[in-house]
């Protein structure tokens, strides 16, 4: 879907997708680059996807800022960024699937990854002035996420 077609969908764009993140990265490792590269006041969503069983990072990450303009500088700062002792620079766009933080929220607050038995360090983090504020309760029962064995 083009970006045409994204902001179609909504009244502006704030959500993106980091790409190449290292595998052993967790969402404080992306709190610490947005305040890093000076948006801790900016970021009112994060999440680094990680596998369940193995705790590795799954390559991508998910950001919602609280506006357009604070989107398109962020996305401008990162792409092409290199991390030191990694090979792959990350690589950003809009998120195609969601926009906005109502929407992040909606997809994750009655997910897997916020089962009791799920550690804070594996879940997505909301964010009100630059500080951690809980994470709206389910709306629907939660699942127990199902453990798969890990072949690394």
């Amino acid at each position: 879907m083009s970006v045409q077609g994204i902001l179609s969908q909504c009244n502006e764009l704030t959500t993106i997708v980091v790409r190449n993140v290292p595998e052993s990265w967790e969402v404080q490792d992306l709190v610490s680059l947005l305040w890093w590269q000076g948006f801790s006041l900016d970021v009112n969503f994060a999440y680094v996807p990680l596998h369940i069983s193995s705790e590795v990072a799954l390559g991508y990450a998910v950001v919602n800022m609280v506006n357009q303009a604070k989107a398109q500088q962020f996305m401008g700062q990162i792409q092409g960024m290199r991390l030191p002792n990694q090979e792959k620079a990350f690589v950003v766009e809009w998120c195609r699937k969601i926009q906005g933080l109502d929407g992040m929220v909606d997809r994750y607050r009655s997910s897997r990854v916020m089962h009791p038995t799920i550690a804070d360090r594996q879940r997505p983090m909301v964010f009100h002035n630059g500080m951690p504020v809980p994470f709206p309760g389910p709306n629907r029962n939660v699942n127990a996420p199902k453990l798969r064995p890990v072949h690394l």
